[in-house]
C-alpha cells in the first residue's frame, strides 16, 4: 500500500513538474482576457480597448477608447462614433455620431443637431464601408424662417435652434421627392448621414429615433474564423505587419498545431496525453 501511495505522489510530482515547466505563451495569455468597456458588450478581434488591452490582440484601425457613459467609442477620420452593437459573426457594428447622441437627453422629444452638427461621415476604405440597404439623411441648413406648408413637417424633432448659428434645419432622405424644393429655402451647406431606417423593426422616420439609431458599418480585417477554431486567440504583429493565431505554445500564422493537444489550467498548458493517462 505504502509503494502505492508513493508511486502516486511521484507521478503527480511529475505531473505538476511538467505543468510549470510548459508555461502558457505570453501573447496567448494577454489576448484571453475578456474586456469591456462597462456596458456588457465584448471586445475582442479585430477590435481592442486602448490602455486595457494590448494593441497586438486587435488589427491596425481598430483602436477603441471608453466614454464616461462606458460605451466603446470608435473614432474614425477625428469624428467619434459610439458602438451600440457589434456582431462578429457577420462583422458589422451599429455606431451612431458620438457629439449628438452625448449632447441629447435620452428621453428628449427632440433632437439638437444645430449646436453639433453632423459631418459628412468619411470612412477608411481599407477598414470600414456602409452595409448596402441603408439610407442617407440629408441635413439642410440655415433655411427660410417662412417655410411654404408642405415643408414644414421636415423640421419635426428637430430642436430649435436658439442661437441662430445654423438657422432652420429641415431633415430629409435622399428620395424624398420634395428635398429639391427644400433645398431652394436653405443656403448653408448640406449634410448627408447615412440612416438605418430600418433596423428590422419596420419603417419609422421619427428624426430622434433615427439618429441615435445609428447605422451600419462592415469592416474589413483576417480572418480570425480558423485560429479561432484551433482554439488560438486572433492578433497581428506590428514588426511583420501580418496576422498572428497565438497559441498556447507560441504564435502561428495561421492556426494552433492541433498536434499539440494542449490543455491549460490555471495560467499553464499541459499535455493531453498526461490528463487522459491521470483520468485512466
Amino acid at each position: 500500500m505504502k509503494n502505492q501511495v508513493s508511486c502516486f505522489r511521484v507521478f503527480i510530482l511529475c505531473v505538476l513538474s511538467r505543468i510549470v515547466s510548459a508555461k502558457v505563451d505570453y501573447f496567448y495569455k494577454a489576448c484571453s482576457l475578456r474586456e469591456t468597456c462597462a456596458d456588457g458588450q465584448t471586445i475582442t478581434f479585430p477590435f481592442y480597448i486602448r490602455g486595457k488591452q494590448q494593441p497586438f490582440c486587435g488589427y491596425p484601425g481598430f483602436e477603441l477608447s471608453c466614454n464616461s457613459n462606458g460605451s466603446p467609442i470608435l473614432n474614425l477620420h477625428n469624428i467619434d462614433y459610439i458602438i451600440h452593437e457589434i456582431s462578429y459573426d457577420n462583422q458589422f457594428v451599429r455606431v451612431s455620431n458620438a457629439a449628438v447622441s452625448e449632447a441629447n437627453n435620452a428621453n428628449a422629444s427632440c433632437i439638437n443637431i444645430s449646436r453639433h452638427r453632423i459631418q459628412n461621415v468619411s470612412l477608411p476604405e481599407d477598414r470600414f464601408a456602409l452595409l448596402s440597404n441603408q439610407s442617407e439623411l440629408v441635413l439642410l441648413y440655415n433655411c427660410n424662417s417662412s417655410l411654404p406648408g408642405e415643408l414644414l413637417r421636415y423640421r419635426d424633432g428637430i430642436c430649435e435652434n436658439k442661437n441662430k448659428t445654423a438657422g432652420t434645419v429641415l431633415a430629409l432622405v435622399r428620395s424624398d421627392p420634395n428635398l429639391e424644393n427644400a433645398s431652394r429655402e436653405c443656403s448653408g451647406d448640406p449634410v448627408v448621414a447615412p440612416v438605418d431606417m430600418y433596423a428590422g423593426n419596420g419603417f419609422g422616420f421619427g428624426i430622434v429615433e433615427v439618429i441615435k439609431r445609428g447605422f451600419l458599418l462592415n469592416w474589413t480585417a483576417s480572418n480570425c474564423s480558423v485560429c479561432k477554431e484551433s482554439g488560438g486567440k486572433c492578433g497581428f504583429d506590428a514588426s511583420t505587419y501580418h496576422f498572428k493565431c497565438f497559441c498556447t505554445d507560441r504564435p502561428h500564422a495561421q492556426q494552433c498545431d492541433p498536434a499539440k493537444g494542449s490543455v491549460c489550467v490555471y495560467g499553464y498548458c499541459s499535455l493531453l496525453d498526461t490528463w487522459e493517462a491521470m483520468l485512466g
